[in-house]
């Protein structure tokens, strides 16, 4: 059942006085996040809770749903952790409650040096949120997670304009030495084909035109209910939905792109040729210390096969500087990859020394101002790659599916084409045209910036 969030909560009678029971709930880290989040504000509104934005309004209960991946996302939920027990004793919240990857994986340091948190919830505890709130007890939070929502599940979806997230499966088997993914949410589990098509049928029958599949592996979706080729499967089966708009699969692990996937893809007009890759690095050595498969020349092999099985593509994948041992030839290495493969998207980390991970005890660390050369290094690079390919989208027509005023400039309208993602990629700025959250328009594009391109509607 699809919950949208409403004003409306259960109103109880204190001494005469009317209460209503209130929440607030702040989501951190990525889109498979978001959906836990909407999951647990879906049962708070089922329960009669009404959802608070502003934060210095009272809330009886400020939730947030912690990242706890790499460093400076620990940091952030640290800090926003500390902002919601400054909220509650300044009386302008009852409970603090902290959820998700930071509390799964840090339970025990948050209690001893948070004590003013009432509660911790691990990604098992999401769905007893409402029966903690209603006087029941903690959760304990177990060491293997074993929970994944369903289509019954009750939802709030969170975002905009017109598309919203579908997750495949959760946790993650694979051994990467510098991930903590595994650690924290547990193995993969995923969800069988006809529960998330039921899904896909609710939201589309709401009215959200794109659907963003997310995994930690999206092609490892099914391996661990017997399916071989799972996200071949489960894309010809949503397909077959009739109002659906735009499928987009993300997280595609470089060994398992199977042919009957690309053609899949491509010979669909439902999902974007758009295929996300994170290769991490180029490195043949690099990469099997890092317990990746493949080097740079296996992956631009592979690229010209997704460009050959699928014409007109769009392509982003993310990297990593500065893991131990990267020596400046690796860096060149990188560097040569880059702009051979010419990415219409990338996105560059720099590594985070994460306790719990094979890497973490590996010498030789590059410094942190090293990092950051060499991540400045390769962007730059990438922005002209980027401003290059958008200039070739000039003078072209493309669907656009309008999101609402720019985040720069109420003077302009913004949305996306088929080949960027919301969030990380960039976005079409429209100069000129009519359009409503949501509605997808034909933009001729006039000019490429580095990152976004400008259009009108036509």
């Amino acid at each position: 059942m699809m919950i949208r969030p409403v004003k409306a909560g259960r109103f109880l009678l204190s001494g005469g006085r009317i209460l209503v029971k209130t929440f607030r709930l702040i989501s951190l880290g990525c889109p498979k996040n978001t959906v836990d989040s909407e999951v647990m504000a879906g049962m708070l509104i089922e329960k009669g809770y009404s959802p608070v934005v502003n934060p210095e309004d009272y809330v009886d209960v400020l939730i947030l749903n912690t990242c706890g991946f790499i460093q400076s996302a620990k940091e952030e939920s640290i800090n926003r952790i500390m902002e919601a027990v400054a909220a509650k004793e300044a009386g302008r919240a009852g409970k603090v409650v902290v959820a998700g990857c930071l509390a799964q994986r840090y339970p025990d340091a948050l209690k001893d040096e948070i004590p003013e948190i009432d509660a911790l919830f691990g990604i098992d505890g999401i769905e007893m949120i409402t029966e903690f709130l209603e006087g029941g007890h903690v959760p304990v939070i177990t060491k293997e997670p074993s929970y994944i929502y369903s289509y019954k599940s009750p939802r709030a979806i969170s975002t905009r304009s017109g598309y919203a997230y579908l997750k495949i499966a959760d946790g993650c088997n694979h051994t990467c030495s510098f991930c903590a993914i595994p650690k924290i949410r547990g193995k993969q589990r995923s969800r069988p084909i006809p529960d998330i098509v039921a899904e896909a049928r609710a939201l589309t029958d709401e009215g959200f035109q794109e659907l963003i599949l997310v995994a930690q592996d999206g092609t490892s979706y099914g391996m661990d209910i017997g399916l071989s080729d799972g996200l071949s499967d489960l894309l010809e089966e949503l397909e077959k939905i009739e109002h659906v708009g735009w499928i987009r699969p993300m997280y595609m692990f470089p060994g398992r792109i199977s042919d009957r996937l690309l053609d899949v893809i491509a010979g669909s007009d439902k999902i974007c040729p758009y295929v996300d890759i994170p290769f991490q690095h180029s490195s043949g050595e690099l990469l099997k210390s890092m317990r990746r498969p493949g080097d740079g020349e296996n992956y631009l092999r592979l690229l010209e096969r997704i460009r050959n099985r699928i014409p007109g593509v769009f392509i982003r994948t993310s990297l990593i500087v500065g893991y131990p041992g990267e020596t400046e030839k690796d860096v060149e290495k990188l560097l040569y990859f880059v702009k051979e493969a010419r990415f219409q998207h990338l996105g560059v980390f720099t590594y985070s020394r994460e306790e719990g991970t094979p890497a973490f005890s590996l010498e030789d660390p590059v410094p942190a101002a090293v990092k950051l050369e060499r991540s400045s290094v390769i962007m730059e690079e990438q922005r002209q790659i980027s401003h290059e390919l958008n200039e070739k989208l000039v003078g072209k027509t493309l669907e656009v599916m309008v999101e609402g005023i720019s985040d720069e400039t109420e003077l302009l309208l913004q949305g996306r084409h088929i080949g960027q993602a919301p969030d990380i990629d960039g976005v079409v700025l429209i100069n000129d045209g009519e359009a409503r959250v949501g509605e997808k328009k034909p933009v001729v594009i006039e000019q490429a910036l580095f990152y976004d391109v400008v259009g009108r509607i036509i």
